[in-house]
């Protein structure tokens, strides 16, 4: 690599690394959660995330950029090239809820001992800006780009990836696209998607009130209140996992049982304790509930007991994408039924329409139903393109580490492009402070040591893609 070159770009980085703070603020402020069922004319996923993505193409302009959007699904931000062909990235505005737990306020972002802490800082208004930031390079360095360069900013990541839907059905793909929504080095691989939800048989003179969890189905709950029409006189303490379970008092005749996980990504399960699991195990451990629920509850012990699916018996994994993941993210009780959903992320060893029998069946066997959601096939894009090789050489340049293309769990929007990958600028060795989270759990943190290596990592690989005939 051009030491001269990287000298530039590290000098880049740090002249208007304040401005990418301020401007990733500026994003996080705006409590973004698509939400179809709020849309307006040129807001499809309600006005808060429209708001988001006037902010993001404002940035935009800022630094440069011919911007527009495709009707509120998708802002575009252009660099024109001279050849007639298109590389790009896509990074998305919407977050996930934010969801119990947070120790500061998510959505007004706090600089913490070179951490940046907020919902969205690292999935994905932070990675966004850095797309901003990384491709505004060239105009900073008075660069012609060869090919246009299109900075696309998705609305919808988060619940439905329709705002990509939406803009494919009118442009087309660009040449090769990078997302920054993922991890280091490279992903040319992500597992299959299976939604699906198990639907108790009618209750009757069931003693659960209520019960949440998570606020999304892709994410690990941290918290899950569970309400029994119960005196607390008759629901004794709990034995397992004491410190992470409460049972109180809620009115008269009423009990409230509160569990305390540890929230996450529905793709990235290590490390993380359902909190529905919890409550199931107090339930199960104190026998409180009705007969009518019982077999609900014996359902959901298989689905809560690990995350590799193994009681349920869909477990599996290949070379290719690792072990099958699954979480029950959200519960409800509604129309007099219990309702838990799953998310799984499956590799190319098995299918959707496997799953399907296979949960369908376990679901019978309690009296249940499984109702399917949605689905996705697995996705992968050769390693031997020059532009997959060309963002791993800059990543082993950078860095000095060793680069092997990854697969993973999550569904980012590459999947829906023809030639995508994922492209950081997650490290999964990253120690995170105390007080710091994860993406989609509380408390959700970033370095900014890590983004700004990112950042230059991005500038440096568009450079490269500069010079690939495409």
């Amino acid at each position: 690599m051009d030491k001269q070159l990287e000298a530039d770009v590290a000098a880049y980085v740090d002249e208007v690394w304040e401005d990418v703070v301020a401007d990733i603020a500026a994003l996080v402020k705006h409590p973004s959660v698509a939400d179809d069922s709020a849309a307006e004319p040129g807001a499809p996923f309600g006005r808060p995330v429209r708001e988001a993505l006037d902010c993001a193409l404002e940035i935009a302009q800022k630094l440069g950029y011919e911007t527009s959007d495709d009707e509120g699904y998708v802002g575009i931000a252009d660099l024109p090239g001279t050849s007639g062909s298109q590389i790009a990235t896509i990074a998305h505005v919407d977050v996930v809820p934010a969801g119990p737990g947070w120790n500061t306020d998510p959505f007004a972002m706090e600089r913490r001992e070179g951490w940046l802490l907020g919902r969205g800082v690292i999935d994905d208004k932070g990675p966004a800006v850095l797309s901003l930031y990384a491709g505004a390079y060239l105009k900073y360095a008075g660069i012609a780009p060869r090919h246009t360069f299109r900075a696309l900013l998705g609305c919808d990541e988060e619940v439905g990836m329709t705002d990509v839907h939406h803009y494919l059905d009118g442009h087309d793909d660009p040449d090769f696209l990078f997302t920054p929504d993922a991890e280091f080095p490279v992903c040319n691989a992500e597992k299959g998607l299976f939604g699906a939800t198990f639907v108790s048989a009618p209750i009757e003179g069931g003693v659960i009130v209520s019960w949440s969890g998570a606020e999304a189905t892709n994410a690990i709950p941290s918290e899950s209140v569970c309400e029994l029409a119960l005196d607390a006189s008759a629901c004794p303490a709990p034995v397992a996992n004491a410190d992470r379970i409460e049972v109180e008092p809620a009115g008269e005749g009423r009990t409230r049982i509160l569990a305390h996980g540890i929230g996450g990504h529905a793709s990235l399960p290590e490390g993380t304790i359902n909190a529905i699991g919890l409550i199931v195990g107090y339930l199960r451990e104190a026998n409180l509930v009705s007969e009518s629920e019982k077999p609900y509850l014996e359902l959901l012990s298989h689905i809560m007991a690990d995350t590799a699916g193994e009681a349920m018996g869909i477990a599996t994994s290949s070379d290719a994408f690792g072990p099958l993941t699954l979480n029950g993210g959200t519960i409800e009780v509604a129309d007099g039924r219990l309702r838990q959903t799953i998310d799984v992320r499956f590799p190319d060893s098995t299918t959707a329409d496997e799953l399907a029998a296979t949960c369908s069946a376990l679901a019978e066997r309690f009296g249940a139903t499984c109702e399917v959601d949605s689905t996705k096939p697995p996705f992968s894009v050769s390693a031997d393109h020059p532009a997959v090789q060309a963002l791993l050489d800059t990543y082993r340049e950078v860095t000095g580490k060793p680069a092997e293309l990854l697969s993973m769990g999550g569904g980012t929007y590459a999947r829906n492009f023809k030639r995508a990958v994922s492209f950081g600028p997650e490290d999964s060795t990253l120690e995170l402070p105390a007080w710091g989270g994860s993406m989609h759990g509380p408390n959700e943190c970033a370095s900014e040591e890590q983004l700004k290596g990112a950042l230059k990592m991005y500038i440096l690989a568009i450079l490269r893609l500069m010079d690939i005939d495409f």
